[in-house]
């Protein structure tokens, strides 16, 4: 029996047969656009589509360099296109104000442009929300986009090339881009080990304690509105000393100076949260709860302590988890065993594929992702292969930002996936380092987020004065966590 179509499924047929081979009468427009100028296009047809009948296709990559001759722009053209640069030239249009920057590379040298140089052409600027690690944006003269006196503020101009009467009337109905282009810089600082014992504490509690303990790195510290480290003690005065190599306890009031030193998180996912069993460990949570610290990975349960610290910070929502992965220490103390968190047992998250999946609940896409990790061999410049495979694991679950600590050492920063790799900061504030090679040397390390993502890393060295710490005198530290996240880099 022949198959006999009915009508509609005739008019189908050939309604496809014919859009095969019948040219379409739509007019495509070309959009030339570097890549730093895309998102700017993608904006624009957005707030203004384009008229019905015109299709939009990004040039091929060999047009984009396309240059646009001085004079008015032609009305006539074979081409259609729409053309996007940054400053506004004769027949162009400006749509959009955008902040501008020089970039540089993670693990270079240079901190800080002249103007000269950006005038002279000798660095390149790029639109400072195109700019992604590994690349990184740098100040200029000193100053960032948010602050007064700021000299790269540019403008998206848009112009056409183009015959045809409705795209005209389109790009001339454009309204002109409003002169405030968003300049926020929302600035994040970790810091290394903090161990407010062996008299710290006493210190902090003292009149003008909190000048006397961080001095001239005050400042550094109080420009973060979020600013973390790793709590490297209990803060108790009660339990029974647990049997292991160190033990560190200290006055749970100094935590009160912490705070006013401008502190807003502190993890206790390390080996020294339980140096005085679980009776300290609990104390020192209901003591960062009473000052207004934030931590977590920690809590009464593996249920508490997969929960994550949220914060806002304007638009930016921040969301920090934090980690324990060190080794088993000399004398037999398993942390693993001793501190984990259980679902009927007070302790500290371990990052293993439980504590992988807990990151993957706890981070959000629409929030910057922050995870503190304790692990690694103490005293090594290097990251273990294990650290390595830990810490990009967090980066895959949702981690923007991995800050590690416990080697007592600097190690390498690494971008990976678009996410940043701090593997150690070393000692922020730890008496009792005096004479160990790179015990003494840390950074505070100032990460700039512009809408939501890393753009400026800026590392500020100090040095372990005794019970204090003060910004070193040379560039030693600075420059040499920059040799060795270059080193990470040529791996």
């Amino acid at each position: 029996m022949l198959y006999a179509p009915n009508m509609r499924q005739l008019i189908i047929f050939l309604a496809v047969f014919l859009s095969g081979i019948l040219p379409s009468t739509a007019l495509v427009v070309h959009i030339q656009a570097e890549d730093a100028l895309w998102p700017a296009w993608q904006r624009l047809a957005a707030a203004h589509p384009l008229p019905p009948g015109v299709r939009a296709e990004r040039a091929a990559p060999a047009q984009t360099s396309h240059t646009v001759a001085a004079g008015e722009m032609p009305r006539g053209s074979v081409t259609d296109e729409i053309i996007l640069s940054v400053g506004a030239k004769s027949g162009f249009k400006v749509v959009e104000n955008i902040v501008l920057s020089p970039v540089s590379r993670m693990g270079e040298p240079v901190e800080n442009i002249s103007l000269d140089a950006v005038q002279a052409g000798s660095v390149r600027v790029a639109p400072l929300e195109s700019i992604t690690l590994p690349e990184i944006a740098l100040p200029v003269e000193g100053l960032f986009p948010d602050q007064a006196g700021y000299p790269l503020h540019g403008e998206v101009a848009a112009g056409l090339r183009s015959g045809d009467q409705g795209l005209r009337a389109w790009f001339d109905s454009l309204p002109l881009a409003s002169p405030a282009a968003d300049n926020h810089i929302l600035w994040i600082g970790a810091v290394g080990d903090i161990m407010p014992a062996r008299g710290v504490d006493e210190v902090l509690l003292s009149t003008d304690g909190i000048q006397r303990v961080f001095g001239d790195t005050l400042p550094a510290l109080g420009s973060c509105p979020l600013l973390v480290g790793n709590l490297e003690s209990a803060a108790t005065s009660a339990g029974a000393r647990t049997r292991k190599t160190y033990t560190f306890r200290f006055a749970p009031a100094a935590l009160g100076a912490l705070k006013k030193a401008g502190f807003s998180y502190l993890s206790v996912a390390n080996n020294h949260t339980f140096d005085f069993g679980t009776r300290g460990f609990l104390d020192t949570l209901a003591s960062l709860s009473q000052w207004g610290l934030g931590t977590s990975g920690a809590g009464d349960n593996v249920r508490e302590a997969s929960a994550p610290f949220i914060a806002h910070f304007g638009a930016v929502e921040i969301r920090i988890l934090s980690f324990a992965a060190y080794p088993v220490d000399r004398t037999g103390f398993d942390g693993r065993k001793v501190a984990r968190a259980a679902p009927d047992r007070p302790g500290t998250l371990w990052l293993d594929e439980e504590g992988l999946a807990a990151a993957g609940r706890a981070f959000s896409p629409g929030s910057f992702n922050i995870a503190m990790v304790h692990g690694g061999e103490e005293w090594s410049s290097l990251p273990t292969a294990d650290q390595k495979r830990l810490y990009t694991a967090l980066v895959r679950a949702g981690s923007d930002l991995v800050v590690g600590s416990h080697p007592h050492v600097l190690q390498g920063m690494q971008e990976f996936q678009g996410g940043l790799i701090a593997y150690s900061l070393g000692n922020f504030i730890f008496p009792g380092m005096d004479g160990t090679y790179g015990g003494e040397d840390s950074v505070i390390l100032k990460l700039g987020l512009y809408q939501g993502k890393i753009r400026y890393v800026i590392s500020v060295p100090v040095r372990l004065q005794g019970t204090s710490v003060r910004l070193a005198r040379g560039d030693a530290a600075r420059l040499k966590l920059l040799s060795l996240t270059r080193a990470l880099a040529a791996r």
